[in-house]
């Protein structure tokens, strides 16, 4: 048995003939076993294995020192979403420094676990730098201190999991990392472009209906003006998952999830915390639509519904779709709050073996996501938890890789129209921003998608990789990507090139 996320998902070729649920991931599913290569132990590790593998009866064992190291060029934008007299460069090195280590296996068929650790100090492309002293975080990943000149950011991630399965119907899974729900590269309903946050997962597995539960703990921000334990505000989620395999070619999900603020973040919000009720029993509730609507403070939860269908239309070819609403209600109205997304996926494209392709469409509505407090608002880390846009935006993407012997080459490219609030009024809100409270909201009388000063980002990324070693995924990658974002107040240029010597299956999205 291994697990594998939605970072390798694009190469993940689903078994149609089988009952296996694909909607929430990471997947535990069974692996081949490795063969021992041949060769002196130093050519094996460095080639073929683990740098500990272990494989026994009832236990196997694999644990890898991960070291990310790689550096480019990067051309910085003229200008940055930065605050005002933050650094700047015209052009930078782009670097890479990660050493880390992942360690995973399993006793018997009962018990699975992995963890991992990686140090960093980097030096990003222009947008990322700007998104980094926006936000105090790196996208997907942690928070940072900077470096040197002040132009880098040191920063570690750490994850764990350790997942139970004592029968074939029920799963559970206790972790602090990222999950991801639907068939996509990007979801509308939870996607694992946040960085990781401690949850515990359920799983019933009753043949073709599954049930997912999740708890999960979330920062809402962080204040910079405290250096304890008090300077991460909390909340907390939801979220459920049903999931069920109508036929065999087709698959229905009905989604939710709540989230309400923690007790301790009302009280230092200064709002009223004594006020409970039996909220409190409904807040906890494993059923999915059989909660209260406020938190037991009296604070308003955020409930966002959906669905996500897939759909085999030919053996290696599945469309796929879902929709998330916050509420609903007039399509003209600031209060129809929904996202949408849609696509087609298929392996082995053209009869060529191991060449995959995804097309895909997603938007969402003016307002989505977003609340009247970050302590309710569907983000973690100041990052979303669905679409890296936030909301008020439409997008058309496209992937494709490809891999022969140990080449691999992978191509990604979108197109995306967004509704910017105006750099030069700051107050207004026009709703792609999900960290704003919608009662800012400034509302013209016909609400549309892409309101506010229209801005455009084409963003086209290349990368190809010679693999060293398939068991680690030890390779010599080299990469380009061209990125433009212009509105009639703004034009931003970003080039950047890397090359060098990067491990693990771990994703890093910088594609935004």
């Amino acid at each position: 048995m291994r697990l594998t996320s939605s970072y390798n998902e694009q190469r993940v070729v689903y078994n149609n003939d089988s009952m296996l649920h694909t909607s929430w991931k990471p997947l535990l599913y069974t692996d081949t076993p490795a063969v021992a290569a041949p060769g002196s132990w130093l050519y094996r590790k460095f080639f073929k294995e683990h740098l500990v593998q272990v494989q026994q009866k009832d236990f196997n064992l694999n644990a890898d020192i991960i070291f990310d190291e790689y550096i480019g060029r990067s051309k910085r934008p003229a200008k940055p979403f930065t605050a005002p007299g933050e650094p700047l460069k015209s052009n930078s090195t782009l670097m890479m420094n990660t050493r880390g280590y992942e360690l995973s296996g399993n006793v018997s068929d009962k018990f699975y676990f992995e963890t991992a650790f990686f140090e960093n100090q980097g030096r990003f492309a222009g947008y990322v730098d700007s998104f980094v002293r926006m936000y105090r975080v790196v996208p997907g990943q942690s928070a940072y201190k900077n470096i040197g000149d002040g132009y880098g950011f040191d920063f570690s991630i750490s994850e764990a999991r350790l997942m139970y399965k004592p029968s074939k119907v029920f799963l559970f899974d206790l972790g602090y990392g990222k999950n991801f729900i639907g068939d996509g590269y990007r979801s509308v309903l939870l996607s694992d472009w946040a960085y990781n946050y401690p949850y515990f997962k359920t799983s019933i597995n009753l043949g073709k209906l599954q049930y997912n539960f999740m708890w999960a703990q979330h920062i809402s921000d962080r204040d910079p003006r405290l250096n304890n334990d008090e300077e991460q505000f909390r909340k907390w989620s939801q979220t459920f998952l049903i999931d069920w395999k109508a036929t065999k070619r087709l698959s229905v999900s009905l989604f939710e999830s709540v989230m309400w603020p923690d007790q301790k973040t009302i009280k230092y919000s200064g709002l009223d915390s004594a006020r409970r009720s039996d909220r409190s029993a409904w807040i906890a509730s494993p059923i999915i639509f059989l909660h209260g609507s406020k938190s037991p403070s009296g604070a308003d939860n955020n409930v966002i519904a959906g669905t996500s269908l897939k759909y085999r239309i030919f053996s290696k070819t599945h469309v796929y779709a879902q929709f998330a609403a916050d509420q609903l209600g007039d399509f003209s109205s600031w209060k129809a709050r929904y996202a949408v997304q849609g696509g087609i996926r298929s392996g082995d494209l053209f009869n060529v073996k191991n060449l995959n392709g995804l097309i895909e469409f997603n938007t969402a509505r003016p307002y989505m996501y977003a609340t009247n407090s970050i302590n309710t608002n569907y983000a973690h880390l100041k990052q979303s938890l669905a679409h890296p846009r936030g909301a008020n935006f439409k997008e058309g993407l496209l992937l494709a890789d490809y891999s022969y012997k140990n080449w691999y080459f992978r191509f990604q490219t979108f197109i995306t129209k967004y509704g910017a609030d105006s750099s030069a009024i700051t107050a207004l809100n026009y709703g792609s921003d999900i960290f704003k409270n919608v009662s800012s909201r400034t509302v013209s009388n016909d609400v549309k998608t892409g309101q506010g000063l229209s801005a455009n980002i084409f963003y086209a990324d290349m990368k190809i990789a010679y693999i060293l070693n398939h068991a680690s995924d030890m390779r010599i990658e080299t990469g380009f990507t061209f990125r433009n974002e212009k509105s009639d107040l703004f034009n931003y240029r970003d080039r950047m090139f890397y090359i060098g010597v990067r491990m693990s299956f771990r994703k890093i999205s910088y594609d935004f």
